[in-house]
């Protein structure tokens, strides 16, 4: 069995990034806060636009997002994310009111994107750990900003980061055979949307419960798929 070492070391750079923010937050005022948080929540915002704009099927991303979005609200993904984040809150004894939405916001960012697929991928099938060791770098700072602004909760979103990146890699060569370049490329656009999401909620533009959009991802694999078997 491969053993995920690529997501060890990301995870480890979130939580460090989160811990330093920790720190500096505890030294920024109400208003400093405020602006970094709204600050990321624009950066975070390109981000999520550059991942979109690389969409060459944009039906299949508006496709895949309605079905995603009715299958997560029948299954009540937000729920169960809210109620884990709740139960972390809990057995911390944590009196921080956004753990739960650190925790949540910053999970989907670190596990939404082409870079938390296809670098556990190239370790399991290359063993090749760029990609993974460049994201654990973006992680890290981004963890560190978030953490400022949100608290302890974002140190817990390396558990899902490692769950889902430490599975691709063991089981890469399986993956390898269903994930064609075209599939990522909509997984990448549709994660991009997904992202753009996330910044309107920090910038509180709107409430979007976002985890119950995740279903999207596999929509996506699904009607790629489809659509390359009946042309």
């Amino acid at each position: 069995m491969v053993i995920p070492v690529g997501s060890l070391i990301n995870c480890a750079t979130i939580i460090l990034g989160a811990l330093l923010g920790l720190m500096l937050g505890n030294r920024l005022t109400p208003n400093l806060r405020t602006i970094v948080f709204q600050g990321l929540g624009l950066c975070v915002f390109v981000i999520g636009v550059q991942m979109a704009l690389d969409s060459a099927n944009i039906l299949v991303v508006i496709f895949s997002i309605l079905i995603g979005g009715i299958i997560g609200e029948l299954i009540g993904i937000e729920d169960l994310l809210d109620k884990t984040g709740e139960a972390l809150k809990r057995l911390l004894r944590s009196g921080n009111g956004t753990f739960t939405q650190g925790f949540v916001n910053a999970t989907m960012l670190f596990c939404i994107g082409s870079m938390a697929i296809l670098g556990p991928l190239e370790e399991g099938l290359r063993g090749d750990r760029s990609i993974l060791l460049t994201k654990s770098l973006l992680d890290g700072f981004a963890a560190m900003a978030f953490a400022a602004a949100m608290g302890t909760g974002v140190i817990f979103s390396a558990l899902p980061v490692l769950l889902l990146q430490g599975l691709i890699t063991i089981f890469a060569v399986y993956l390898q055979a269903v994930l064609s370049p075209d599939m990522i490329l909509e997984l990448k656009a549709t994660g991009g949307i997904l992202i753009m999401g996330i910044s309107l909620n920090m910038l509180e533009l709107t409430k979007i419960r976002l985890s119950n959009l995740l279903p999207a991802l596999p929509c996506v694999v699904l009607i790629v798929f489809l659509m390359g078997v009946f042309g």
